[in-house]
């Protein structure tokens, strides 16, 4: 049963940034949830916010490291990035990091990029994803991946007459373009449509040629965390940029040894630890299998906290049920190990 291992983590106590969201007008005339962060569970974190500062180090000497790779930043840019000194600030001053980010209320994440530009390139974001939770956020997606991806693209085409109409059409498409497709993105395509989640819920597409000042004022960006994939196929893309919540702004872009989906599948649901930030109601089922069935990260409850969501049938905004796991997610993991055992 290594197909459905699920690790026993240690939680802390903890508060998520909750995403912005627009007022509507709420069937039954529920009230709008208010975006005060709430307290919960740290969700599978063993190091949220350290109670003890590096050995030999201060609070000032500590700000002062702060400030030195602020002023490397502003004199080198992302080149600074390669420099030992940098590497090494940057893991000394990993608890300064969390308790800019844990500050209540919550900074903006254009502060945190202004406080740690360093933390918004793709080497830091992990490195401190991997202090955080204690797992190799990259090389665990991508050994998932390899294994897991496949077989769950086996598991819907063996039984291609059994899923609706969006499973099967997500997966004629990957066939059409099966020599291109990053195994990994078709697989997480199908489990979106498999959950009736839409593609745009956590991806956009643009053209390759779409640069950080075109996707900032030509796309409309989402108030939660999006990869734009750049390219002609969403199914093949060449470049990707990260979009975090509420601001409008690209904070990562792929460099030319980072192009791959996964890549850029470990920026975007890192940053969701990273920056305490809720999964978006809309792909809450495709991040927590993100997370269960590939991260192995599995605490009791969800990591989407959200009251409300939008009917699939009515189209109306209406009260979500309490849940402590997704029982679509749970559904799918169940039935794919007994698929799983059956055929191997």
């Amino acid at each position: 049963m290594r197909e459905i291992e699920w690790a026993v983590d240690t939680s802390l106590c903890a508060r998520l940034r909750k995403p912005k969201r627009p007022a509507v007008a709420v069937e039954n005339s529920l009230p709008v949830p208010s975006r005060k962060c709430a307290k919960t569970d740290s969700y599978g974190c063993i190091n949220w916010q350290p109670s003890e500062l590096p050995e030999g180090e201060t609070r000032n000497s500590l700000s002062e490291k702060k400030e030195e790779l602020k002023s490397t930043f502003t004199r080198e840019g992302q080149n600074g990035a390669d420099k030992a000194r940098v590497n090494k600030l940057m893991m000394i001053t990993y608890e300064a990091q969390r308790r800019d980010i844990n500050t209540s209320p919550a900074p903006s994440i254009d502060q945190l990029k202004t406080d740690w530009p360093f933390l918004f390139i793709k080497r830091f974001l992990i490195q401190h994803f991997n202090t955080l939770t204690g797992i190799e956020l990259e090389s665990r997606l991508r050994e998932s991946i390899s294994g897991k991806g496949r077989r769950v693209l086996h598991f819907f085409k063996s039984q291609l007459m059994c899923w609706r109409k969006e499973v099967r059409t997500v997966l004629a498409d990957t066939e059409r373009v099966s020599e291109d497709v990053d195994p990994g993105l078709a697989a997480i395509l199908v489990m979106m449509a498999f959950f009736k989640e839409k593609e745009d819920s956590l991806f956009l597409l643009a053209d390759v040629t779409t640069t950080q000042a075109d996707a900032e004022t030509q796309l409309s960006l989402p108030s939660t965390p999006r990869i734009i994939l750049m390219g002609d196929s969403i199914l093949v893309p060449k470049k990707w940029m990260l979009t975090l919540e509420g601001e409008g702004k690209v904070v990562i872009e792929s460099s030319h040894l980072q192009l791959d989906f996964t890549s850029a599948l470990a920026v975007l649901f890192g940053s969701f630890y990273v920056f305490n930030i809720e999964y978006q109601e809309e792909a809450a089922s495709t991040l927590e299998f993100i997370q269960r069935f590939l991260v192995r990260i599995n605490p009791e409850n969800s990591k989407c906290t959200s009251q409300f969501q939008v009917s699939k049938k009515s189209g109306k905004v209406v009260q979500r049920k309490s849940m402590a796991l997704n029982p679509h997610v749970a559904s799918f993991i169940r039935d794919f190990a007994e698929y799983n055992w059956q055929n191997h």
